[in-house]
């Protein structure tokens, strides 16, 4: 043993254990020759004297210990093995001194920092382990000084496996990783396991696993005398989880799970923990798949409704026969239901599969198929309210109530194909169907019904109007000149978005209203017919006469100038101190370009064109409409904020030329309106409109003058098809526009305004508090129900909160962690109580110790608020 090794472990002795007096026994006086110069050339070692004992006496020694020199350090050598205790003169000095020994694993007992002297003989049964200086070396970034020989075997043990911490968890973290990395399924053990057997660790292992999980181990598994398998425990662990979630043992599971009620808490709290790992769920993801297969549990599921299984996230065909289930029962369930399964899917969305904080291509899906159930059940909703279809008095009365409530069919038939299409999930395909005949077959038809019969009742292709809505060949007139008057001489920057149509301009202004910076209004204006580009574009410029004219195709003349392309629209607005540029000019500008172009422009119209650029002329992009629709969303609201932000623009106002009928499934001949007469004098022929001079009456669809619906001077005849059909199919005849649907000619005009000082400070938001409802909180069970209440309706301003909620002792989670969200936008307590499931993992509690249930913002990781709690278990070994 070489003297540098001995001062180091008399250091930690004398100095790191701080102890004044060291026994060291030495039996065979391997030490004898070199004592007097072990303290030779170290500082701190000069100070403590060595007394070798073999000259001195005993009562001598301890006099002068104890009564002549109490603050020195001293060096106790005894050249002879240590005395039994009957017979040592010494013991109440060494009881409260330490004993220092130079064998082999005193000296790594020193080397790992312990404290607990009996460990240097548990380090002899782990010779072959601490054979290896590099397996000594990982050891000591684990042990703790205050370890016993069973937290000594769990350092070797994740040493051995590479785990992240010498807990159990990390260990079978660890475990599970190894064995999805080598592929090697449930029946393969991972090689650091062999390696445990190479230490006779397995033993060791297995205990913990019997003790901190419940893990039924045989006792020939506790000896090693037989094998321990990986896949025999996982298959126990997500089958307890399973049935722990379902509140049931069935048949195929009895043997399987783990029985007692502490074991089935601890299991669920590990689970819980394994999955909101960042490293290791994608291991659970894994896991959990070979354990289902191995059960064949999609065929077992059947025995359950998607209510019994509203708590399992053990496995992922779990997920999908919730789905399945849903996406059945949604287009057949009454209005109750529907909130029902609104809870189950809010339940679903906190839960683990379509977890929102992790973003990967599985949780991306099933959000997007709870996104899609959503819709449907919105969508269905609105068909339970208007069940007996529509029967609207008037066009304003149908016009107003498509602005205030109808348009959400739209919306939510819109949100559903974009998830259900960006999901690509055939789970859904039966839905798919229902959705359709729900909305193109059943809504479509109704509304143009009613729609259809007020416009020939009233006459109102002759008399184009809806009464306290105004017109959109007048926008300029009433939304633009006020801003611009002398009296304000503000600039106004108009970004008109081909096709987009009112539902989206809800949607526009709810995510601008989320922003602190602005703030938008929404209101409509009733379009031009035919509601197509060339004729919307120019009624919204300012203008005195807009006309066709013979000869020049179908371009429209606004005070004599053309107004086709952006170039010519720049010329007309010159006239009023503006000009015309496109969305994607302005995006391309830094701040200065933008401040530079725009230092002189008091009016800026911003072409903008992803909708009807994408999605009109059919081809295959057609068919993703409704994605097209979301970009648009997406790139006015940074367009908006751009402009605001960076180009000295306090106001923008947001409009469109026309919208659109969109339907997801191909049309019928049913839908196709064939026209006898073919006209010979057409500027315009398209799916949904044809522009011509006198044109003649036909039975086949409405004719009527844009002079009456667009404020022409010249009196250009069009046709356009009755209800929703179209004149043909060619170049597509999903995506159309044309005609005076609601969805065609609702036209949104939608004001922002710039935020700044106390404005903006108003509308600073903040997330919802969520306290318990009980201030004195008491666990008497290994799995425990808390009510958590939302201390307020969400609002504008007062955003939802997502939280974690856990049982912690100290720093440590002691219990599974659950996630929840609070967004209940009613002043309803009932409906803002919230309840969670913890699982306490172990069963070593202590009644008279203060433990805290935590709730922390789930995004943030910041704590909310604590509560003291009290764990006092009642005696179970029951699993149910």
């Amino acid at each position: 043993m070489k003297l540098d090794q001995l001062r180091q472990g008399l250091e930690q002795a004398f100095y790191k254990e701080n102890h004044r007096l060291v026994f060291w026994y030495d039996p065979e006086r391997s030490f004898v020759d070199e004592l007097p110069s072990l303290f030779a050339g170290d500082e701190k070692l000069a100070e403590v004297q060595i007394l070798s004992m073999a000259q001195e006496s005993a009562l001598g020694v301890k006099l002068k210990l104890e009564l002549e020199d109490t603050t020195g350090k001293y060096l106790l050598y005894f050249p002879f093995a240590e005395p039994e205790v009957e017979k040592d003169w010494l013991l109440d000095i060494k009881l409260y001194s330490r004993c220092f020994y130079a064998d082999r694993f005193s000296i790594i007992f020193n080397e790992l920092g312990l404290h607990q002297q009996s460990l240097r003989e548990h380090l002899t049964k782990r010779d072959k382990f601490l054979a290896s200086k590099a397996r000594l070396a990982a050891l000591q970034r684990y042990v703790q000084p205050d370890f016993d020989a069973s937290d000594l075997d769990m350092a070797m043990i994740a040493a051995v496996v590479k785990a992240e911490s010498c807990d159990l968890p990390h260990v079978i973290l660890a475990l599970a990783e190894e064995a999805v990395a080598d592929d090697l399924g449930l029946e393969a053990n991972p090689a650091s396991l062999s390696e445990l057997e190479k230490y006779d660790l397995v033993p060791a292992l297995v205990a913990a696993l019997q003790s901190e999980i419940g893990y039924p181990a045989t006792v020939e598994e506790l000896k090693g005398e037989a094998s321990f398998r990986l896949g025999r425990f996982f298959i126990r662990l997500l089958v307890t989880g399973f049935c722990e979630s379902v509140g049931d043992v069935p048949g195929w599971a009895q043997e399987l799970v783990i029985p007692s009620a502490s074991a089935h808490a601890s299991a669920r709290a590990f689970l819980s923990r394994w999955r909101d790992s960042s490293r290791y769920y994608p291991a659970f993801d894994v896991i959990s798949g070979w354990v289902e297969s191995a059960l064949r549990l999609r065929e077992r599921l059947g025995a359950f409704d998607a209510p019994d299984l509203r708590d399992v996230m053990t496995f992922e065909s779990v997920e999908q026969k919730i789905i399945v289930d849903l996406a059945s029962a949604i287009p057949k369930a009454g209005g109750n239901e529907l909130e029902h399964f609104k809870t189950l899917i809010a339940q679903r969305l906190d839960g683990y599969w379509a977890s929102k904080h992790k973003d990967d291509s599985t949780r991306r899906k099933y959000r997007r198929v709870y996104t899609a159930l959503n819709s449907a059940i919105d969508l269905f909703g609105l068909r339970l309210k208007h069940s007996s279809g529509f029967h609207y008095g008037s066009v304003e009365a149908l016009y107003l109530a498509y602005e205030q409530t109808l348009y959400r069919f739209d919306m939510a038939y819109r949100h559903y194909w974009d998830a259900s299409r960006r999901a690509h999930l055939e789970l859904l395909k039966p839905l798919d169907e229902a959705v359709e005949n729900c909305y193109a077959y059943w809504y479509i038809d109704n509304l143009a019904k009613n729609w259809g019969e007020r416009i020939e009742a009233e006459k109102r292709l002759d008399d184009w109007q809806v009464t306290g809505i105004p017109a959109q060949h007048q926008f300029y007139q009433r939304h633009v000149s006020p801003l611009t008057s002398a009296a304000n001489r503000r600039r106004v920057v108009v970004i008109i978005s081909d096709a987009f149509r009112y539902e989206a301009a809800v949607e526009l202004c709810e995510r601008i209203n989320a922003k602190r910076y602005s703030e938008a209004t929404l209101s409509s204006q009733l379009g031009v017919v035919p509601s197509y580009t060339t004729l919307g574009m120019a009624s919204l410029l300012p203008h005195n006469t807009l006309e066709y004219r013979e000869g020049v195709g179908d371009d429209v003349f606004v005070d004599g100038q053309s107004t086709k392309g952006t170039p010519a629209r720049s010329k007309v607005l010159a006239a009023h101190g503006g000009i015309a540029v496109t969305a994607e000019t302005v995006k391309g500008w830094s701040r200065d370009e933008g401040r530079e172009a725009l230092k002189d422009q008091q009016l800026v119209y911003v072409y903008h064109n992803i909708i009807d650029d994408r999605s009109d002329g059919g081809g295959p992009s057609e068919i993703d409409t409704f994605r097209h629709v979301e970009d648009a969303i997406e790139d006015l609201t940074e367009l908006s904020r751009k402009i605001m932000l960076h180009f000295n623009t306090s106001t923008v106002l947001i409009t469109a030329d026309h919208g659109f009928l969109f339907q997801q499934s191909k049309l019928e001949v049913a839908d196709r309106t064939s026209l006898a007469e073919k006209p010979g004098n057409t500027l315009k022929n398209k799916k949904r409109y044809v522009v011509g001079f006198d044109l003649p009456d036909t039975a086949d669809a409405w004719k009527g003058s844009t002079k009456a619906t667009a404020g022409t001077a010249t009196d250009t005849d069009f046709w356009i098809p009755k209800g929703a059909n179209r004149f043909h199919f060619v170049g597509g005849s999903r995506f159309v526009h044309g005609g005076v649907m609601p969805q065609e000619i609702v036209v949104p005009v939608l004001t922002v305004k710039q935020l700044r000082g106390e404005k903006a400070e108003k509308r600073t938001k903040r997330k919802v508090g969520v306290i318990s409802t009980k201030s004195t909180l008491k666990i008497v069970n290994n799995i425990q129900k808390f009510d958590l209440m939302q201390t307020e309706a969400v609002s504008e301003l007062v955003m939802p909160v997502t939280v974690s909620v856990a049982i912690y002792d100290g720093d440590s989670k002691i219990s599974s962690e659950e996630t929840v969200t609070f967004d209940c936008a009613t002043d309803s307590v009932t409906e803002r109580v919230k309840q969670v499931r913890l699982s306490l993992s172990g069963t070593d509690f202590d009644r008279n110790k203060d433990y805290f249930l935590v709730l922390k913002d789930k995004y943030l990781n910041t704590e909310m608020e604590r509560y003291k709690v009290t764990i006092d278990l009642a005696f179970t070994d029951d699993f149910f």
